[in-house]
């Protein structure tokens, strides 16, 4: 996710600590078992980026994201609706 939207990348990743963290604190997981997956994520994204399909699959991605963040409609008051946030 964060190749494909890398202006997210940042939070994307302090979720995903934060999760595997969770495992832990809820004793779901040891340590040690976070770790261990951390590293075998890490390896698994080195491998697949001498993976013709994956950069392709990545690139395609890309281009949905870029087309479902493009306004749809030309009308002010949705693009003034979509604007405001929630809170």
């Amino acid at each position: 996710m964060a190749e494909v939207n890398p202006k997210r990348a940042d939070d994307l990743f302090k979720r995903g600590l934060s999760f595997g963290q969770s495992r832990v604190i809820c004793n779901a997981h040891w340590q040690s078992d976070v770790d261990a997956g951390r590293i075998m994520g890490a390896a698994t994204v080195a491998k697949l980026h001498s993976n013709p399909e994956f950069l392709a699959d990545v690139q395609a991605a890309r281009k949905e994201l870029e087309s479902a963040n493009r306004p749809s409609v030309d009308c002010t008051v949705e693009e003034q609706a979509l604007s405001e946030q929630m809170q």
